[in-house]
């Protein structure tokens, strides 16, 4: 029993570091709209649920409705560029991230969608680590809504995105983020039950011909993404023609990523046959955004800011929060941004100085 709970524990980590480096293969491509983007990562998942198939001791077998979680998955993904576009990246992912992990935990704790209702041994401790989770997610939302300096430093510039965008009336603003609003919420909700129809297969709810081990569905889910990607490429191509875009170059840094979400997602349906929903979802669904900034967050840490003074530092935290895309840009001083950290990675050092 110990062990099988530990081997869920180690599955989360797992899955948390590869949801956390799973980009880094197309960090400096440009992925256009992300439709073809999508689908060359679905041939990378693909190899990695082929390969986690045949290595199962069960002749590999396709299961529909574990296909259809795919589908569900996918269809999920396909909504978050439209998110990003109406409301940006940082509210749009905190939305869908959120939304994502209460569906899942609810899921799992009350038993909905045929998953058996899961009882946890300490409830309380169940209970606070949901909402330690919440609170991580809320407050990198919260901290993009500190207001500019007024004399911001004058080597930390963010981009200006004012020129390429249309001024809005109200309405039209409120209308985007009803929108965007919805469409994250959906998109989470999607993410929340992705594993849902395998979770009741393995528990034998359509019958007991079916798998009772998590493994054996992972190649059947993953073919219905890349067949769901495949289609949805198609009518792209269709309806865009000599404007899609579509990169040759990315094929391969698109597959590896795949590859390695599909890994942590191997890793994912490990987790839930051994720890449950209510568990695993809080877990994975937050862990990833705090590994991701820890490379760049311990060189700032331990190297000298060299002349910075406190109020330029102040400037990277609150402009790194307001700008998604200068988190991601590197960090002006010179040893920090060839060791890759980002002026994101400075706003986290300088936010536990406060």
């Amino acid at each position: 029993m110990v062990s099988h709970l530990a081997l869920g524990y180690v599955c989360c980590l797992l899955a948390s570091v590869a949801y956390a480096v799973n980009y880094l293969p197309v960090k400096r491509y440009d992925t256009g709209d992300g439709i073809f983007f999508t689908f060359a990562m679905s041939v990378g998942i693909l190899l990695v649920g082929l390969l986690t198939g045949l290595l199962q001791q069960e002749p590999l077998d396709f299961e529909p409705l574990a296909a259809l979680g795919g589908v569900i998955f996918t269809v999920g993904n396909l909504l978050c560029p439209a998110v990003i576009q109406l409301i940006g990246l940082g509210l749009g992912l905190t939305i869908w991230d959120l939304s994502n992990m209460l569906t899942g935990w609810v899921t799992g704790r009350f038993g909905l969608f045929g998953v058996e209702k899961e009882i946890s041994e300490k409830p309380l401790f169940n209970y606070i680590g949901l909402a330690l989770a919440c609170v991580s997610l809320v407050f990198m939302y919260l901290a993009a809504r500190l207001d500019t300096p007024k004399d911001p430093s004058a080597d930390v510039e963010a981009p200006d995105e004012t020129k390429t965008e249309k001024h809005e009336t109200g309405s039209e603003g409120s209308m985007r983020l009803i929108m965007g609003t919805s469409m994250a919420v959906l998109a989470g909700v999607l993410f929340g039950t992705m594993f849902d129809l395998p979770q009741d297969l393995m528990q034998g709810r359509f019958g007991p011909s079916h798998s009772s081990r998590a493994l054996d569905y992972v190649f059947s889910h993953f073919l219905g993404i890349f067949v769901t990607s495949a289609l949805a490429l198609a009518i792209y191509v269709a309806i865009r023609r000599r404007r899609s875009y579509i990169h040759p170059k990315i094929v391969f840094p698109a597959m590896c990523s795949g590859m390695i979400w599909a890994i942590g997602t191997v890793a994912w349906f490990e987790a839930n046959g051994a720890l449950g929903f209510s568990v695993t979802f809080p877990i994975i669904s937050s862990l990833p955004r705090v590994l991701i900034r820890l490379p760049g967050v311990a060189l700032i840490a331990l190297s000298s800011p060299e002349g910075k003074s406190e109020r330029q530092w102040q400037c990277l935290l609150v402009e790194g929060f307001r700008n998604p895309k200068l988190f991601n840009t590197p960090l002006p001083h010179k040893y920090l941004a060839a060791k890759g950290a980002s002026c994101g990675d400075a706003a986290f050092v300088y936010r536990g100085r406060l």
